[in-house]
């Protein structure tokens, strides 16, 4: 496989990660609401809780990608993030496991953003590196915007448990699509 190759492959695993992640955080909040009442202030409670964990997990996950190898840690990334939805699924009874799943789930996630980032930029020009970041967020922007516009349909239709089990399944194909990169 080309370089080129790998690249799109890449950009393709980044756009997957997006749409997973932007589907499970926006519409955790509904499931918050709809199982366990939570109002503004708790559901914006849960995201002070995941920004914290999002500061510390940031550069220590980086730092982790870049010491042992971003293919490594985006195949821990991928899988951990499959087990963590599923597990958000299995105890999805239990605000307080929810909470503890939004934690995991930050540090897990954190595992991939960087290393994705670090691998479409690699060996690139400067020039390059400009252009690739600049695909890489339009990359993610994207997905993040199919994710809310089609979100709250799949909500609908799919029931609530698709917070987590829709996630799991393209995280699932993620790790596949790494493995076959």
């Amino acid at each position: 496989m080309t370089h080129r190759q790998l690249k799109a492959g890449y950009f393709t695993l980044a756009g997957m990660n997006t749409l997973a992640t932007s589907y499970y955080f926006n519409y955790l909040f509904f499931f918050l609401r709809d199982h366990f009442g939570f109002g503004n202030r708790g559901n914006l409670s849960v995201t002070a809780l995941s920004g914290f964990i999002y500061i510390f997990a940031a550069w220590q996950c980086g730092k982790f990608a870049a010491k042992f190898g971003r293919v490594f840690s985006l195949k821990i990334g991928f899988s951990g993030l499959c087990a963590v939805m599923v597990g958000g699924a299995l105890a999805a009874h239990s605000a307080g496991a929810l909470l503890a799943i939004v934690a995991l789930y930050n540090v897990v996630l954190l595992l991939t953003w960087p290393a994705l980032e670090a691998l479409v930029s690699e060996r690139e020009t400067q020039a390059g590196v400009q252009e690739m970041v600049g695909i890489y967020n339009c990359t993610w922007a994207g997905a993040a915007a199919l994710a809310y516009f089609t979100g709250g349909k799949l909500y609908d239709a799919l029931g609530a448990g698709a917070v987590f089990w829709l996630p799991a399944g393209i995280f699932f194909s993620q790790f596949l699509l790494l493995l076959w990169l």
